[in-house]
């Protein structure tokens, strides 16, 4: 009798999944490159401001109002004296300086209304009281005690009016506007005690490290030069974390050095829970291997990696990462590579979140010719000066965007197109401030 057996069933190896990209590229060169601008409105372009929320008044310093807000009611809702001074009815002193002066007495226990003829004293911003209609000066009670006029006071001198500044229903502030504490001292007078308002973004930097080994042999060779206890940071993660600050953010930081691309996937998930951008940053350097996060973004959403006219900077990574769509962006390894793309790219994606127009420009003379890359916009630190009210230009250092001591001397970066030809001395370059 025949035996036949079954063949075993092998599971068939899952094919590979296409990475899922972005709609809309813009258009790229003869070399597949994008230019700085095309990709910095690609990525503005793909995140929306963040949601406005109710915030307290004194919390909503430097955010920007989502709506026109309204006065409740007049202000100020009452009259009150503008400084200290004698409050009385301005009909008593129609007969003064006609001839002469006259004289009113200032009452030290006023009855409520106040009799015509008399004064009563009071402080700025306090109320006038009932039977008076202005205010005169500390200075014209006389020696004996009493008040003597020369001249008529005219009504409501010396006084704030009830919706003098604002009437019931009035515009207080308009939509877009960035709230500072005179506005916000305007609002709380008005009694509104919170606006509709767009929180600052939260922006979570996760740092990727040099892993244990590369870590250890810096240090092998730092003792093998006589140097001890040497502990360097991460410089890329150090200046991203302070330029993101100082555009007023919520900002969290992460580090990690890890090369697990689970480990890493699940960090940058649970960096991007609660965030509106999540910047990647790297001071890990290695040759010929790709870098980490840009590794395992595929499997987190729809990404887009670009190569842009730019040096350095050139390789460009982003992604929406879901489910929430949370956007992400790869800074180049390096403090100054960071720093640049974090200027052309991140800043603008952070405007824009915030629901703030494009940052104005500044434009700086040169104080001499600046060589041009044929094919790629660089960037040079310089410092600035005012030379007969021109803003100009000068080299930091040596003028070289990846070396920190240059960074450290500089006021700015220039931004230098590509082009043949040098750039003349006296042409205006655009300049991104680092402070």
């Amino acid at each position: 009798m025949a035996l036949f057996h079954r063949k075993k069933q092998v599971e068939a190896a899952e094919p590979d999944v296409e990475p899922l990209g972005l709609p809309g590229a813009p258009e790229t060169d003869m070399s597949g490159r994008r230019s700085i601008d095309d990709h910095r409105d690609y990525l503005c372009s793909l995140v929306q401001a963040v949601p406005p929320v109710a915030v307290e008044v004194p919390k909503a310093v430097g955010l920007a109002v989502c709506e026109d807000v309204h006065a409740p009611h007049d202000v100020p809702i009452v009259t009150t004296a503008i400084s200290d001074g004698y409050a009385l009815d301005s009909a008593s002193t129609r007969m003064a300086g006609r001839p002469g002066a006259i004289t009113i007495q200032v009452d030290r226990r006023p009855p409520s209304p106040v009799v015509s003829g008399t004064a009563v004293r009071v402080t700025a911003g306090s109320l006038l009281p009932e039977g008076t209609d202005c205010v005169i000066p500390l200075e014209l009670r006389d020696a004996g005690g009493d008040i003597v006029l020369f001249s008529a006071v005219k009504r409501w001198a010396g006084a704030r009016l009830a919706g003098s500044d604002y009437g019931a229903g009035e515009v207080l502030v308009r939509n877009g506007t960035i709230l500072h504490p005179g506005i916000i001292s305007m609002l709380a007078s008005a009694g509104i005690n919170e606006v509709f308002a767009r929180p600052h973004p939260k922006v979570v930097i996760v740092a990727v490290r040099a892993d244990e080994d590369h870590r250890e042999e810096m240090m092998r060779r730092a003792r093998a030069n006589g140097a001890e206890d040497v502990a360097p940071l991460d410089a890329t993660a150090a200046a991203i974390e302070s330029a993101t600050r100082a555009l007023d953010v919520n900002v969290t930081v992460v580090s990690t050095s890890t090369s697990n691309e689970t480990e890493l996937t699940r960090l940058l998930a649970n960096a991007a829970h609660g965030a509106d951008l999540v910047i990647a940053t790297s001071d890990r350097i290695a040759v010929g291997r790709p870098d980490p996060v840009s590794s395992v973004l595929p499997r987190m959403g729809a990404t887009d990696f670009a190569r842009v006219a730019m040096e350095p900077g050139s390789n460009q990574g982003f992604a929406l990462i879901d489910p929430g769509l949370v956007p992400l962006i790869v800074l180049p390894v390096g403090p100054g590579p960071a720093l640049v793309s974090f200027l052309a790219f991140v800043r603008p994606l952070l405007r824009k979140l915030s629901g703030l127009p494009p940052a104005e420009s500044l434009s700086a003379e040169t104080d001499r010719p600046i060589a041009r890359h044929p094919e790629s916009t660089t960037f040079i630190p310089v410092r600035l000066a005012r030379v007969g009210g021109r803003p100009v230009l000068s080299r930091a250092g040596m003028g070289d965007v990846t070396h920190v001591v240059d960074l450290s001397m500089a006021d700015a970066i220039a931004v230098v197109g590509a082009g043949d030809e040098p750039v003349p001395t006296g042409m205006p370059l655009t300049c991104w401030r680092l402070r």
